[in-house]
């Protein structure tokens, strides 16, 4: 399983060669593709080769583009190349109601919890009242408790006067982290043969990444923590903060008591969601518990 996080942020070529990532900018450096698991292209001057694209989807990279503000804006994914599709496009179909409310029930329990724990970690006020909304929570979360949490967290973590709609370092700092995110959940469905327009939540037809989007929601307390630890309302979106929020996908978070990297901990969480989707049992769902912020260590 890929591992490298690759930020593309001069201009240059992507080709390759005998089963290796060729990046060509003022020195030529080679990669195994093995060892890739997400490339991001920040720079508009770069020219990817058919052959590239074609070898990043065969070998599940996920590959994102970004707009002039480089934020995020497109990622490459693969076709499902999943040795039984049909059956697990048959198994999203068939998904009962209760059994996709009881596993929304438990995304939004571990966001809010993981929320409560963003806030203990800044040593902020409020994480007392989100472990208690998160207690709050009914099959389908029927009473919203997701939405009036996040409305309390964001003052408490922001301030009252914080809105998520305003042009601000902050807010692209959220955007451009939660799209990373978003790519890396999507990256471990396909893998995994699920089609990601097809939520248990989430249901926007115009969406491609419906199912992505409800599995993101437990790693969006990740982004924030990095964001109220790290950056000022005054600072530039540079591009050092751009590489902290990148390399989120590298630090510890836990699964059922043990330490992984994001990338692993978003792969365990899916594998899960195969197990509970086959025996339509929700509990076996495993999902991330957010930890203070720290680069993994390898044993």
């Amino acid at each position: 399983m890929g591992w490298r996080h690759l930020l593309i942020r001069n201009p240059g070529k992507l080709s390759v060669r005998y089963n290796q990532l060729v990046i060509e900018q003022e020195e030529k450096v080679s990669i195994p593709l093995e060892d890739i698991c997400s490339i991001i292209i920040e720079e508009q001057a770069v020219s990817v080769t058919v052959a590239a694209l074609s070898k990043m989807a065969e070998h599940n990279i996920a590959l994102f583009t970004c707009d002039q503000k480089r934020l995020p804006n497109g990622v490459l994914q693969p076709f499902q190349k999943h040795s039984r599709q049909v059956g697990v496009l048959h198994m999203q179909y068939a998904y009962s109601k209760p059994f996709k409310k009881r596993i929304w029930q438990r995304v939004v329990i571990q966001k809010l919890i993981n929320q409560g724990k963003c806030l203990e970690f800044l040593n902020k006020e409020g994480a007392d009242e989100l472990y208690r909304i998160s207690k709050t929570v009914d099959s389908g979360d029927s009473n919203n408790r997701e939405a009036y949490g996040a409305k309390k967290y964001f003052q408490y973590l922001f301030g009252s006067e914080f809105t998520r709609r305003s042009d601000s370092v902050v807010n692209a700092s959220l955007n451009y982290g939660y799209a990373i995110m978003r790519g890396l959940v999507a990256r471990s469905l396909v893998g995994y043969g699920f089609f990601p327009c097809l939520g248990i939540y989430h249901d926007n037809e115009l969406n491609k990444f419906n199912l992505a989007d409800d599995f993101m929601e437990v790693l969006r307390p990740l982004v924030d923590l990095y964001v109220a630890q790290h950056i000022q309302p005054d600072d530039e979106f540079s591009p050092s903060i751009r590489a902290d929020l990148y390399n989120l996908a590298n630090m510890d978070i836990l699964v059922n008591g043990e330490k992984l990297t994001v990338v692993n901990a978003v792969e365990e969480m899916i594998k899960s969601f195969v197990t509970a989707s086959r025996s339509q049992d929700p509990s076996l769902l495993k999902l991330p518990e957010l930890l203070p912020l720290q680069l993994h260590v390898y044993e």
